[in-house]
Formats: structure tokens, sequence, C-alpha cells
């Protein structure tokens, strides 16, 4: 569980974002260190509660949230062989040239080397004529 701030119109259980970094006027906010200092860049995160504290922001029409976020489960294609339910392994990505794939391929909040675990086997997946299983991970479990 990780605490950060949220613009007050997005600070809703269950909403996903992908933190892509800080914009220029963070980097000199006092509240900074807890706002994007506690996020990774290109990772997804969830928010699972709000607390009922806000602060001013110049980014967001004023007002931040303060939420506790997790990174959520994702979905990704990979080889059947890796593909065990329960198991821990380093991501190696697959090679689908399948555009309508591309973000199951690659998925947004996850780096090729990351240790995941895979939670949930969802299904197959065909793309350049093979086979990938379509797996549910968490990272670092």
């Amino acid at each position: 569980m990780v605490i950060t701030l949220v613009g007050e119109k997005l600070a809703k259980p269950g909403l996903e974002f992908i933190y892509y970094g800080p914009a220029e006027p963070c980097k000199s906010c006092r509240l900074a260190r807890v706002c994007v200092g506690n996020l990774e860049p290109g990772r997804r995160y969830k928010i699972v509660r709000v607390r009922n504290i806000e602060h001013s922001c110049p980014l967001h029409e004023g007002k931040v949230r303060v939420v506790e976020v997790v990174e959520p489960p994702i979905e990704i294609l990979m080889d059947p062989r890796s593909a065990i339910l329960g198991s821990k392994v380093t991501l190696k990505f697959v090679d689908c040239s399948d555009p309508e794939k591309e973000s199951l391929a690659r998925p947004e909040g996850l780096f090729e080397g990351d240790q995941v675990k895979i939670e949930e086997i969802v299904g197959e997946v065909e793309c350049d004529g093979k086979k990938f299983k379509l797996v549910r991970v968490v990272r670092g479990q």
C-alpha cells in the first residue's frame, strides 16, 4: 500500500492510473515527496481508499486528496511454458505484431525483467501463428 495525492475529481476507489513522472510545478512543491515521491514512473496504480484530507494544488483545479494505492494485477501474454499458476517468474515480453494485441503483449505498468507472480490463467490468445497464455500477474510478490 502506497500513500499519494491525486486530483480531487479523480479520487475515487477503483480508479486506475499510470504515473508518467512529475510535472514541472511538482518539482518545487512542498508536497512532492508524498505526492509523486512514492510513485514509480511507468507503473500502474489503483486507488483502494480515499482519505478525508485535501491540499491545495496548482495542477488539479485547486485541490488534491490523500489516497491509498496498490499496483493492481495486469493481464499479459506469456509463453505457455512459463505460464504456471502461482509461479514467480522474470517477465519476458512475447513478440506479437498484431496492433490489437499490443497492449496484451507489452502492457503499460510492467517492464521486461520485472519479477511477477502469476495469479490467474485467463485464457489462450493466438498471434502470428503462435499460441500464448493470457495471464494475470502481480509485480514483486
